[in-house]
């Protein structure tokens, strides 16, 4: 693997055997289809959110290179941002997934307002444990979805599945939204909208772009206003949010893709090894050579 693959939801459905050319912006995996998974057993990045639910047997998740372990009444959930691999999930598991892009997050009108405090937490703690009555009901939820999904005939299928699936995400937001007294801040919309279009530019960018100056010019406001916002809306500033997607980008290029130290200075747009070393060891302790190594 020279580089990290991106996986679309079409390439999930192939694999867990579906053949009834349906929709590739939802997707609903139980046990039955396990198969599906084996397209992550590498890291990627899936261009989709995932909400999973254990229900039976146990697994690992790594997500941005930290492993959960997966067992009945856990919850995952995966921001299309994020790098996933699944393994070591035993014969006996059992659960349901969902899958779905973000153009159908979009067209569902998913009203992210408030919900910034969840996206941060999610973003540090993408396994929970629940109870399990909540579990239960998220159960019945995923149910409801999938036979709504593969009916069909309905005249209003795609309304009745948008509409499931945002009552779905909100009922997963209740259940998750029990963060920390410092994470709970309210969030006025133009700067939650700034800081999912960050979000947004640094997905695509943080392999060529560093400079907090980038970003802040193509959301036409001034790099100090940027980073205080940041700092503001999540506790940690512009920088150390780009700092954080460019090490972790390095950490699983490293570890996973074969490619040498200089060529992933390459490929991260770093002037030389040498700079990208200096880079490295500031932010892990380490350097390239020994976190290779480890």
């Amino acid at each position: 693997m020279s580089e990290l693959t991106s996986i679309t939801i079409s390439q999930l459905r192939e694999a867990a055997g579906y053949r009834d050319g349906g929709d590739d912006d939802i997707m609903i995996v139980s046990s039955d289809r396990s198969t599906a998974w084996g397209l992550l057993r590498y890291p990627c990045r899936l261009k989709a959110m995932v909400i999973g639910l254990c229900t039976a047997g146990e697994g690992r998740a790594t997500i941005n290179l930290k492993e959960y372990k997966v067992v009945p009444e856990t919850v995952v959930a995966n921001l299309p941002e994020n790098i996933i691999r699944i393994d070591g999930v035993s014969d006996d598991f059992q659960g349901h997934i969902l899958v779905v892009s973000q153009d159908f997050l979009r067209e569902a009108q998913i009203d992210l307002k408030n919900m910034i405090p969840l996206y941060i937490h999610l973003k540090n703690h993408p396994a929970s444990t629940l109870s399990v009555e909540a579990a239960r009901r998220l159960t019945e939820f995923y149910g409801l979805i999938r036979e709504c999904i593969e009916d069909t005939g309905s005249l209003f299928r795609t309304e009745i599945v948008r509409g499931l699936v945002r009552a779905f995400l909100y009922k997963c937001c209740d259940q998750l939204s029990n963060l920390p007294a410092a994470e709970e801040r309210s969030v006025k919309s133009r700067g939650e909208a700034l800081f999912l279009r960050f979000i947004e530019l640094l997905t695509i960018h943080h392999k060529r772009e560093r400079s907090v100056g980038f970003y802040a010019e193509r959301m036409h406001i001034t790099p100090k206003y940027m980073s205080s916002l940041m700092r503001r809306l999540t506790g940690r500033s512009a920088a150390e949010w780009i700092d954080e997607y460019v090490i972790l980008e390095a950490k699983t290029l490293l570890k996973y893709s074969g490619l040498s130290i200089q060529e992933v200075a390459y490929e991260l747009n770093f002037s030389t090894q040498s700079f990208f070393g200096k880079y490295f060891k500031q932010h892990t302790g380490m350097s390239p050579g020994q976190y290779k190594m480890q």
